[in-house]
């Protein structure tokens, strides 16, 4: 296991390379006037792609092995590597490879990581491994915190191209960009894992069909994506904040909705809830990162889209492990209430495989105490739509002026 979560860690370090670098390289090369065209596309195919793998993967665990989840990504990774060899052109920045790697903010990039840890493990360790009182628990919540604040004293006083410049965060749209990222984050990635589990538990069924039932979300997605970001481009006036607030309105809402879900709930509410949520995702996606790359100096652009991107990833890991941590405390509580074997208790909360693998006169008291922790994860997305929508509330409320110099520009 240890071995799986370190080789896990280098290939999320090159994901999440690559999906920074994509959109910064959209920015480099496409004018501001095209860019929504270019990053509506790369969004939606961003959506469609975090539904296929978790499919794929629920497929190979289906009928091959699970170790061909890592085995694919081989293949797609060489594709990819030939793409941007033979066919990406892009500027060279200046000076020599040593120049370059000296201008990295190694200390800044370690002390954030490290940071980001420590306030993760502790959200998914308790009420389940630990007490919320324990000193692990505390201590780690501690480190967390005081690690983000010397985090900001590097960037502030050491590092020599920080990377997040301070000077970004004193801008309140910019701020406004990126809070409204993390939320948007925080409930996409939250409802891609726990919808699926609905499925699965509730409905029996597999892993891969349970990832297909996130084809309506993932529609609703690919959608606004798409439709924001030609949108912005072909009107000169936009309204960036009315856009996403109204996403963030759809969140909340397709949240509340799903959170009706039930043993009984028939496919058209499901896939009208997951379209509605799906829809307000997706008009956050472009919306958030247009507007930060519009107010900034064209220097600044590459640091606001990686940092855009940091707050959507680091949204979706904070509301998988926050979103997680209730469902399980909840879960718990629930299969506590029910007259079962403390083994087997063990095995359904560890798994949800096991649930309709059970005799039939627990195995419905078991799918309910599920349905229980399954609408409480869900209404936690509620909230996160309202943060969202107040986050938004920030963000400048018209689109730049299309010059070909991509300098800083007033919003109202």
């Amino acid at each position: 296991m240890t071995t799986m979560i370190i080789f896990r860690a280098i290939a999320g370090v090159g994901g999440g390379g690559i999906l920074s670098l994509v959109m910064i390289i959209i920015s480099d090369i496409v004018s501001l006037q095209d860019r929504g065209k270019y990053q509506g596309m790369i969004g939606g195919v961003y959506g469609v792609s975090s539904v296929i793998g978790p499919l794929l993967g629920g497929a190979f665990t289906d009928h091959v092995t699970w170790r061909w989840s890592f085995y694919i990504n081989l293949p797609l990774g060489a594709i990819t590597v030939i793409v941007a060899i033979f066919l990406l052109r892009i500027p060279r920045p200046k000076g020599s490879l040593l120049q370059k790697l000296k201008r990295i903010d190694y200390i800044g990039t370690i002390v954030v990581v490290g940071s980001t840890i420590a306030l993760l493990l502790p959200l998914n360790w308790g009420g389940n491994e630990y007490p919320w009182s324990s000193p692990v628990i505390i201590v780690l919540l501690v480190v967390g915190f005081v690690g983000y604040i010397i985090f900001g004293l590097v960037e502030t006083k050491l590092a020599i191209e920080p990377v997040a410049p301070p000077h970004l965060f004193k801008r309140l749209h910019v701020v406004g960009c990126f809070t409204t990222n993390f939320f948007q984050g925080m409930a996409f990635f939250s409802l891609v894992y726990y919808v699926p589990l609905y499925f699965q538990v509730v409905k029996g069924d597999s892993a891969t069909t349970s990832g297909l039932e996130l084809i309506p979300l993932i529609l609703g997605v690919v959608i606004a994506s798409v439709s924001s970001g030609q949108a912005v481009s072909r009107t000169d006036k936009f309204a960036y904040r009315t856009l996403s607030m109204t996403g963030a309105a759809l969140i909340a809402i397709g949240s509340g909705l799903i959170t009706l879900w039930d043993e009984n709930s028939g496919r058209a509410p499901q896939i009208c809830y997951m379209i509605i949520a799906g829809l307000g995702i997706g008009l956050i996606m472009q919306t958030t990162l247009l507007c930060g790359q519009g107010i900034v100096e064209y220097k600044d652009v590459a640091s606001v889209t990686a940092l855009l991107m940091f707050f959507r990833l680091i949204g979706a890991v904070f509301g998988v492990a926050i979103v997680g941590t209730i469902f399980s405390n909840v879960l718990t509580n629930n299969i506590e209430n029910i007259a079962i074997p403390p083994e087997l208790a063990g095995a359904v909360k560890a798994s949800a495989t096991v649930v309709n693998q059970l005799p039939i006169e627990i195995r419905g008291p078991v799918i309910s105490a599920y349905v229980g922790a399954l609408r409480t994860a869900f209404t936690a997305d509620i909230p996160i739509g309202i943060l969202c929508f107040l986050a938004s509330l920030f963000m400048g409320n018209h689109k730049p002026s299309l010059r070909t110099t991509d300098t800083v520009v007033a919003f109202e």
